[in-house]
């Protein structure tokens, strides 16, 4: 099985930023009803935070003459609009994007801070820290819905659908609550957060580490990322105009919406007392660092599955452990290691530790991680073949907790060793039921 990947098509990039170009111009949206009501929404794609009025800001009203009429008081409304004007305006200067090679970034729209990396199939995003305290609806929005989000990212959810189409991701659908819950479906991506600290270092996170569950106080499972569910497309019956949905605010969301483009695979309650999540205050920079967001499609050449079963707990829905036999096992395993060896292979070390199982995130820090592996991996030079030599579907390892786990081992030549090199990969049935990568060594 080979990884799925993209070859630059200057058609195909034409067609994604023509497709968002054409739902911003629309740039419809909708509003909908939370248990709290929050400061009444703005539909714009601001260029910055925007501030509330100032409350010692008052409009002085001056003497009226004789039949002169009284001049009607400014509403709060009124002055957030403003606000808003003089924000986009004066956009706030977020600096140059904390990539790695910065040449290689296309910017897909000249207005908005997003740039497709077509080398290592990424888009990246700016914005800055802005959580306020509330239950999370979303990990990034609007600036004017940053109450309840970890970021705040002035670009246009359809924007950024373009530029993951761009990349070789393909949506799936939204979460679904008729006839029952069905979670969100689509290509699997994983989102790293770079920023820099106060004395100037570059610093990196998956946004997992940002949110926190908000009873156990434990972060957001590493192994659960975020789908590419793609929102939707409706038509105003009063103008007969269409509109993406997602438009309104909801662009990478920890909340089950209908309307995301970004969600994650599990269930998440809407009321403003049920939800699950919260920001991870103390692991964040301060509040208006400038951050950029990496947005890493998995490119398995399938789009990813719903978990297999949910059922009612109550407030939550939890997976449901699925039976597997060892030939079962076996099978998902040969073809789950030889879709993560292919991004060994191509020097994709970043990407092969996003896709890895919890336990090996949590063992092992990607920078570290791309360190071990190049070092070992780069001297070898390409790979001239490769055979599954053994397989071994186990419940326990020395040293891990009992699980789920199949040990491989491949015969593989490489271009600068005489004899063939034994690849050992264990891949194991994660938390989230899906098959990951857990450990993997080279003798």
């Amino acid at each position: 099985m080979t990884i799925s990947t993209m070859t630059k098509n200057s058609n195909l990039f034409l067609a994604a930023a023509m497709f968002a170009l054409a739902v911003a111009a629309i740039g419809c949206s909708q509003e909908r009803k939370t248990d709290k009501q929050p400061p009444k929404k703005i539909e714009s794609v601001g260029k910055g935070p925007i501030k509330p009025p100032s409350k010692s800001a008052k409009s002085e009203t001056p003497p009226v003459e004789p039949g002169q009429t009284v001049p009607k008081p400014e509403s709060a409304e009124e002055r957030l609009n403003q606000d808003l004007e003089q924000a986009e305006k004066k956009p706030r200067d977020l600096g140059p994007p904390l990539v790695d090679d910065i040449n290689a970034l296309k910017r897909l729209v000249p207005d908005q801070p997003i740039w497709i990396d077509s080398k290592n199939k990424h888009v990246v995003i700016q914005g800055e820290v802005c959580t306020a305290g509330y239950p999370l609806e979303f990990f990034a929005t609007y600036s004017n819905r940053s109450y309840e989000s970890v970021t705040a990212v002035n670009v246009k959810p359809s924007i950024v659908h373009a530029a993951l189409l761009a990349v070789g991701a393909e949506p799936g659908h939204p979460a679904r609550f008729q006839p029952k819950f069905e979670p969100p479906t689509g290509t699997e991506v994983a989102i790293e957060v770079r920023w820099k600290d106060a004395r100037g270092k570059l610093q990196s996170t998956p946004a997992q580490n940002w949110i926190r569950n908000i009873k156990t106080k434990k972060q957001l499972d590493p192994a659960v990322n975020w789908v590419f569910a793609g929102s939707l497309m409706m038509t105003d019956e009063t103008t007969g105009v269409q509109y993406y949905q997602a438009d309104s605010g909801e662009l990478i969301c920890v909340l089950s919406l209908p309307t995301a483009m970004l969600d994650l695979p599990i269930r998440s309650y809407g009321a403003l007392e049920a939800r699950s999540f919260e920001a991870f205050e103390e692991r964040l920079p301060p509040q208006g660092t400038s951050i950029t967001m990496l947005l890493k499609p998995i490119l398995t050449g399938k789009r990813v599955p719903p978990p297999p079963a949910y059922k009612s707990s109550g407030k939550s829905a939890v997976p449901v452990p699925v039976p597997v036999t060892p030939a079962e096992a076996e099978r998902k395993a040969v073809e789950i290691a030889e879709a993560w060896l292919a991004l060994a292979d191509r020097a994709e070390y970043s990407q092969a530790w996003d896709t890895a199982a919890g336990r090996l995130k949590e063992a092992v820090a990607r920078r570290d991680f791309i360190k071990q592996v190049g070092a070992v991996r780069k001297p070898l030079g390409a790979v001239k073949s490769r055979q599954l030599s053994s397989k071994k579907y186990v419940t326990s390892l020395p040293g891990a907790p009992d699980g789920q786990y199949v040990v491989l081992q491949f015969k593989t030549s490489f271009a600068n060793r005489k004899e063939p090199a034994v690849e050992t990969i264990t891949p194991m049935l994660d938390r989230d039921k899906k098959w990951r990568v857990s450990g993997y060594y080279i003798k």
